[in-house]
C-alpha cells in the first residue's frame, strides 16, 4: 500500500496552520482528560491513534510524563517520530505501524486515546472506534478531533475516506460502540485554500467519550 503522506512529512510541522489546529486541540485534551478520567496524566497510558509525526503525544509524554503508544499507518510520518523520540529521553515511548486490530498492544490497558485529523482517512469508521474501545480500559477516555461535514474541498484531489461527520450520527455511532458521549461541540476553525486556490475555513469538532 503507498504512503499518501510520504511527500509530505519531512515538512508537516513546518505549517502554521496545522500547529494552531494542534495548539486548539492540545487545549482541549488538557481541559478535559482530567475532568473525565478523574486524575491527571502523570503515568497513565496514552494511545494517539493517527499520530503522523508525534506533536501531541510528545507533549503528553515529555511534559505530563504520560506513557505513549504511537500509531500510524505511514512509514514516512513514523520516521520522522523516531528521529525525534531518538532526542528525546522517553523510553516507555513504543511506535506501532499499522491498523488497530494488527497492533500488539494489551485489550484494556489504555486510560487515554487521542486522535485529531486522522478518522477522515479511516474506510470503517464504527470498526475504528470499536478497535479503540478494545484497547481502553473500563472508564477510559476518547478523545477525537475532526472535521465537521465539508463537500469536499478540504482534501480535493487527494484520497479522504469521509468529508467531514455528522456529529449525531458520530454520537449515535460512538454510543453503540460502547462510549458515553461526554462532551461533543465546535472547537476550531481552520482557514486553508481550497483545490482552486481559494481561502476556506473548515469547522472541526471535539468529541470526548468514556469507555463504559
Amino acid at each position: 500500500m503507498s504512503d499518501i503522506f510520504a511527500a509530505k512529512a519531512a515538512k508537516w510541522d513546518a505549517n502554521p496552520v496545522r500547529a494552531a489546529m494542534g495548539q486548539a486541540f492540545y487545549a482541549q485534551v488538557l481541559e478535559n482528560a482530567p475532568k473525565f478520567l478523574g486524575c491527571d496524566l502523570a503515568g497513565r497510558t496514552v494511545l494517539e491513534f493517527g499520530c503522523g509525526t508525534g506533536v501531541l503525544g510528545l507533549h503528553l509524554a515529555q511534559d505530563h510524563a504520560a506513557r505513549l503508544h504511537f500509531v500510524d499507518t505511514s512509514p514516512a510520518m513514523l520516521d520522522v517520530l523516531r528521529g525525534k523520540l531518538a532526542q528525546a529521553e522517553l523510553p516507555q515511548a513504543q511506535v506501532h505501524q499499522g491498523n488497530l486490530h494488527e497492533l500488539s498492544i494489551p485489550l484494556a490497558s489504555v486510560d487515554l486515546a487521542v486522535s485529531l485529523m486522522a478518522l477522515h482517512h479511516v474506510e470503517d469508521v464504527p470498526g475504528a472506534l470499536a478497535g479503540l474501545r478494545r484497547l481502553l480500559r473500563p472508564g477510559g477516555l476518547l478523545l477525537l478531533g475532526d472535521l465537521l461535514p465539508e463537500d469536499g474541498g478540504f482534501h480535493g484531489d487527494e484520497a479522504a475516506a469521509h468529508n467531514g461527520f455528522d456529529p449525531e450520527k458520530l454520537r449515535d455511532q460512538c454510543q453503540s460502540q460502547g462510549y458515553q458521549v461526554q462532551r461533543l461541540l465546535p472547537f476550531h476553525l481552520l482557514r486553508k485554500p481550497d483545490a482552486t486556490g481559494a481561502l476556506r475555513e473548515y469547522p472541526l469538532f471535539f468529541l470526548a467519550a468514556s469507555a463504559r
